[in-house]
This record gives structure tokens, sequence and C-alpha cells, in this order.
């Protein structure tokens, strides 16, 4: 099974065939290997990347959203964090060290609309305390994948 989690890791996009036959296992062994993973929630699928500054109608603004909570009795953090997580409009939530409790990326197609889900959602929520929101200005690389053309020549740096 580490092998099959190391292939998914590393080309998300794979054929199920293709990976079968670097396994060098069936295609069925590999299909109910991956259902099985699955079903226990290690093997999530795989995302697509769009950068949307290639695209005319991809007026989209990314944000980081760091929240302070004051956790609840018994709960810890978990409540307001899977509360948060179950708001549409929130890519990614997590509990953080340092000086924020929960961090959360979120995409809207203006800064305004993320300001008034940080004001009228996210502040809402009984738990939170405060928030501090990081406007992305431009992604260089994302998920491991880099945005722009990285084909720097730069053999005129080389130093000896």
């Amino acid at each position: 099974m580490d092998k099959l989690i190391k292939l998914l890791d590393s080309h998300p996009g794979m054929s199920v065939e293709d990976m079968a036959t670097m396994l060098g296992i069936s295609y069925e062994n590999v299909a109910k290997k991956l259902d099985t993973l699955a079903k226990e929630k290690i093997y999530m699928g795989t995302k697509t990347i769009i950068n949307w500054d290639k695209l005319e109608e991809g007026n989209h603004v990314s944000a980081f959203i760091d929240v302070k909570v004051q956790p609840k009795l018994g709960k810890g953090f978990d409540e307001v964090a899977y509360t948060m997580s179950r708001i549409p409009e929130v890519e990614c939530c997590y509990l953080m060290s340092g000086g924020y409790d929960i961090s959360i990326k979120m995409r809207g197609k203006s800064f305004q609309e993320i300001a008034l889900f940080v004001a009228r959602k996210l502040s809402a929520i009984e738990s939170v305390l405060s928030t501090t929101t990081h406007f992305v200005l431009k992604r260089y690389k994302d998920d491991g994948i880099i945005m722009e053309n990285d084909d720097v020549d730069d053999r005129g740096n080389i130093s000896l």
C-alpha cells in the first residue's frame, strides 16, 4: 500500500491502468486498494489547479484569514474549526500554532466580497475573537506547481 500512496502523491492524475503497470499488480487490485484508501479517508482524490490570472473571466481574489478564537470547554478548537470548514467559501481550514488559532483560505470575486464574508459570516461565529486578512497579490507557486514560466537563463550568474 505504501508504494501506491507514494505513486498517488507524486503522480496525482495517473490512470489506474498506468498505476497497475508501474506497481506490477492487476487493474482490479489497484482499484480495490484505491477504494479502500478512499473509504478510510486516506486518499481524498485529486485537485485541479487553475491559473485564474491567465483567464479573462478570472476575476478571483484569494485570501488567507488568521482567526483568534475562544475554544469551547471540553471541545477545544474542533467545534469552531468544523463550523468554519462547513462554510462553502472556505477552501482550507487549519489549526495553527503561533499568534492565531485557525487559518483559513478562501477565494472570492473581489476584495469587497472577502471583506463582507469576514464581517458577516466569519465574525458572526460565537467563538471568533479577532481576524486578520491577508490578500494574495500574486501566486508564484501553488500546490507544488510553478504558476509562471520559470525558464530563466541563469548561465551568466555562475560565480567561481
